[in-house]
This record gives C-alpha cells, sequence and structure tokens, in this order.
C-alpha cells in the first residue's frame, strides 16, 4: 500500500485516532500533562540474594532430616518454567521465570533445570541444548560458562545430561533421591509442577518434603529481598500518583491502565506486573478482579 494508506491503517487501528497524526497531536497537547520523571534507580539484583536462599533451604532441608532420623543426602531438584506459545501460532507469549525456580538460581531464561546437593552444598544448573538455528532467530547461544558465571553456581551442564551427570556424582550411597517440588497453593488450589526428564525412574523420588520446607523458607525475606520489595512498592506507588495526576474525566479506564504500565516499566524497569491491571471507574470498582478479558478496563472515567 501507499504510505498515504497506511496512516490510514495505523490511524484507524489506533483508540484515539486523532494522535497518530504527528501534526495533530500538537492541537491535543494541552490535554495531556508533561511527562513524568522518577527520582529511582533500578537496583541489579545480586547473584548473592539467590546464593543466600540456597543456603538457607539448605540449612532447613538438613534440619528436617536430622530430626527424622534421614540420611543427610539428597538432591533438591527443580525444573524452571518453560515457554508457551499463543495457541497455535509461533508467537512465543513473554516468558515469566516459575517463582520457586527465580527464588533459588535467579535464571531468567526458559528450559532450565536447578539441583542442589543436600550433603555438600553444591548448586548446578542444567541449561537447554539450544539447534544451531536458534542463533538465526533469537540471537546468541550461550556457552556454558557465561551461565555458571552469570548465576554463580558450582556446575552447569546441559539438559540431557542430567541422569549421566546425577549418576555420576550422587550415587556413592546408592540410587540418589531426589526431593522434587510438589505441593498445593491455598491461594489459588493449583499445584507446583515437580521435575520431570527422561529417565527420572531411575532415582527414587520424594515428594513431599521439599515444598513445606521451601514456601517457609521464601516466606521470611532477607534483608536483600526486603529492598527490592521495597524498591518495587516505591515504583508502584509512583505509577498510582502519576495516574491521579494524569486522570481525567472522559478518559477510558484503559488509558489509566497504560500510564501506570508505562511508569513502571519506563522509570522502574518493571516489565510485568504482578498481576492484570485492576483500573476501575464507577461501579466497576466493586468488581473484585475487574480488567480480565471479558471486563477490559474500557469504561470511561466520569
Amino acid at each position: 500500500p501507499q504510505a498515504a494508506d497506511l496512516v490510514e491503517i495505523v490511524a484507524q487501528s489506533c483508540r484515539d485516532p486523532t494522535l497518530c497524526s504527528s501534526r495533530l497531536f500538537g492541537q491535543h497537547r494541552d490535554r495531556y500533562p508533561a511527562m513524568a520523571t522518577s527520582s529511582l534507580a533500578p537496583p541489579e539484583v545480586p547473584m548473592e540474594l539467590h546464593a543466600g536462599n540456597r543456603d538457607r533451604l539448605l540449612t532447613a532441608l538438613r534440619a528436617h532430616l536430622s530430626a527424622t532420623a534421614s540420611p543427610p543426602r539428597g538432591i533438591a531438584l527443580l525444573q524452571g518454567g518453560e515457554e508457551q506459545t499463543r495457541h497455535c501460532t509461533d508467537h512465543l507469549e513473554l516468558f515469566r521465570q516459575e517463582s520457586y525456580f527465580a527464588y533459588l538460581f535467579g535464571v531468567r531464561e526458559p528450559g532450565f533445570y536447578g539441583a542442589i546437593d543436600i550433603a555438600s552444598g553444591q548448586s548446578i544448573l542444567f541449561a537447554p541444548r539450544l539447534p544451531p538455528d536458534y542463533a538465526v532467530w533469537m540471537g546468541e547461544i550461550k556457552p556454558l560458562p557465561y551461565f555458571k558465571d552469570r548465576y554463580k553456581v558450582d556446575l552447569v551442564f546441559y539438559v540431557d545430561e542430567i541422569v549421566q551427570v546425577l549418576q555420576d556424582r550422587f550415587s556413592q550411597h546408592g540410587k540418589p533421591v531426589l526431593f522434587l517440588l510438589y505441593g498445593k497453593s491455598t491461594d489459588s488450589g493449583n499445584y507446583s509442577k515437580p521435575a520431570s526428564f527422561e529417565g527420572i525412574e531411575k532415582f527414587d523420588t520424594d515428594l513431599g518434603t521439599l515444598h513445606p520446607i521451601l514456601t517457609e523458607c521464601r516466606v521470611i525475606k532477607s534483608e536483600m529481598e526486603l529492598g527490592l520489595i521495597q524498591y518495587a512498592n516505591d515504583v508502584s506507588s509512583e505509577a498510582h500518583i502519576e495516574v491521579m495526576r494524569q486522570a481525567k474525566p472522559g478518559m477510558k479506564e484503559y488509558q489509566l491502565e497504560s500510564i501506570f504500565l508505562h511508569h513502571s516499566y519506563r522509570y522502574g524497569a518493571c516489565r510485568h506486573c504482578s498481576y492484570t491491571c485492576i483500573c476501575a471507574t464507577g461501579e466497576n470498582s466493586s468488581i473484585l478482579h475487574y480488567g480480565h478479558t471479558a471486563a477490559p478496563n474500557d469504561r470511561d472515567a466520569e
């Protein structure tokens, strides 16, 4: 299509077509306040935070095994999250790591497994072995030493080596016991997914020990965790204030939502929200989980 046709296509797809033209935007500039600013500086999340979390889990697991007169050995094994496509398409939804796995290892990429040897305290990551054409579509394929250095673990192997590695390194006392994460979330009623891989039947598995102990570890926050939580609260508070600053009668709820999301990402470096934005006006404010797809923040603010 000609350039003029493209402009028309874009204009028709906009929520407010009059704003799609830079020439017209100046006519409406007074409707929109000046751009916000922020005094917050997004912090780096230190890998020492996750190493400390692993240490706390080890202490708790060893205490539990001692109290139950069980051998002080075994492997805590967790499976990270997997990327999901949008239904039958090849579009990959934006990935967010599984929370228990993130707590212990801080790994951002999908497809990983993580192991902690209870006896020695060694931490091991297993990375997916990516095909060569991954680099064409998704970028550089990182070597294993990259993940060892980035995530400050003791050892890194490929996922397809997991059986061989665990058998070779941890069979001194017979078949290794794998403590897997399996338990119910009391909020959602959903269950954590225990690690699964080809050949897991070669190991003894324990599904009852790890979840309550690791969950309790997550309840008690370290000073570094408290600092990050405070930062997230500060970003969220700023974003709420910015929504109130820009809110005007006649705006759509989704426009207010977009202000919150923009501020959180632009100034706070927060790419994810913990839940779908509830941006309710009028009687919508009485709906606890308003904002979902069937009620998509589309009312006019009055």
